[in-house]
């Protein structure tokens, strides 16, 4: 039998301002490394194409192409850099929301410009499912929520440090007879 009362697991205030912090900081590192790997593979691939371009043969067609080619990466490094410095990840303020016929989760914003971010998804409640899991190695103790999102199975974890109800309240919601 599932519960008529809707739960809504926020995040701490505390643990999710140290989070973002922590983020901002990973972000800014990943961006200026980005541009500078970006720098040094361009001067990398610049010099030779100097020293090419300067040939008495002259330039043809086949070195233009490739001179293009090969700054693509140092470009796209230096795009992407740009991106990252420019990012402002936060977190939301609900880990997430167990209603009477679904259970809600926010879209959470990642560090890198390489992964995009996780989309807020509204599951059906019939079938979904918590679990605790312990801790172990570098991760921290969870609660891993699973269920059925558009015919796929789906899981998300949720770090029990950082949420403002016991894990138990919600492995405990989403328990059916």
């Amino acid at each position: 039998m599932t519960s008529p009362v809707t739960l809504v697991v926020r995040y701490r205030e505390g643990d999710r301002a140290a989070t973002e912090e922590t983020l901002r900081r990973l972000v800014r590192k990943q961006g200026a490394l980005l541009v500078t790997l970006g720098v040094l593979l361009g001067a990398l691939v610049l010099a030779p194409l100097i020293g090419a371009a300067t040939a008495p043969e002259g330039i043809d067609a086949g070195f233009v192409l490739g001179a293009i080619v090969l700054l693509a990466a140092p470009v796209a490094l230096l795009v992407l850099g740009v991106r990252q410095l420019r990012r402002r990840p936060h977190l939301p303020e609900t880990a997430v929301t167990i209603t009477p016929s679904t259970v809600e989760f926010p879209a959470i914003d990642r560090p890198s410009a390489w992964v995009p971010r996780k989309r807020a998804e509204v599951w059906p409640r019939q079938g979904a499912s918590a679990q605790i899991i312990a801790a172990s190695g570098m991760q921290a103790a969870r609660v891993m929520v699973t269920g059925q999102h558009e015919g796929k199975r789906r899981q998300r974890n949720i770090a029990i440090g950082s949420i403002d109800v016991d894990p138990q309240v919600i492995v405990d919601a989403l328990q059916s007879p």
